[in-house]
């Protein structure tokens, strides 16, 4: 599930750069939506709620857990896609058009690229795949809902040209989406 509508007018008015930019919460219209997605049959059974340790995400999670009374798990590696491998602090600008460029080439760089140092779909999906598969291996839970973000869920699906994903949409995940074509599976997430 991708969490609700956030706002980042808080951030953006603080300066914050960087992953601070990512500290955006939901709007009224976000809770909504996660009120809403609360009630999605596909989800009443779920055994867990793992998010991604981003406001947005914890919240919708939040609002989904008290309403289907299931407990949530923070999993580091699915906050959203990297303007900057190095963790360097971009500006709100600079995030924008990073990703702009990272969806016109489809999650690859390219020569001339004006930002080369963004996350490409392959890293993104090998740091989503590597976080989630220590609750895939758990026996105790057989369905998990993951809250995260639209690059997230292209990341799991392998599908870095899908087009947009709206705020609490939820698409599910199958065994062999996580399967990587070129080696076979992706290997456990690395304590």
């Amino acid at each position: 599930m991708r969490h609700g509508e956030p706002t980042y007018r808080d951030t953006a008015a603080m300066g914050l750069p960087g992953m601070g930019a990512e500290l955006g919460q939901l709007t009224e219209e976000g809770i909504r939506q996660a009120e809403n997605a609360a009630k999605d049959p596909r989800i009443q059974n779920t055994d867990l709620i793992v998010s991604s340790p981003y406001p947005r995400a914890l919240q919708t999670a939040a609002i989904v857990s008290r309403a289907i009374d299931r407990p949530i798990e923070v999993a580091v590696g699915i906050f959203e896609w990297l303007p900057r491998i190095d963790y360097t602090a971009p500006s709100h600008t600079e995030i924008t058009e990073a990703w702009n460029e990272y969806k016109a080439n489809a999650g690859v760089h390219r020569p001339g690229d004006k930002y080369p140092l963004w996350e490409t779909h392959e890293q993104m999906r090998a740091r989503a795949v590597g976080a989630i598969q220590p609750f895939l291996a758990r026996k105790d839970i057989g369905t998990l809902l993951i809250v995260c973000h639209g690059g997230i869920m292209r990341a799991l699906m392998n599908t870095p040209a899908l087009k947009k994903i709206h705020f609490c949409e939820i698409r599910e995940l199958t065994p062999e989406m996580l399967i990587d074509h070129a080696g076979g599976e992706f290997p456990p997430a690395m304590t």
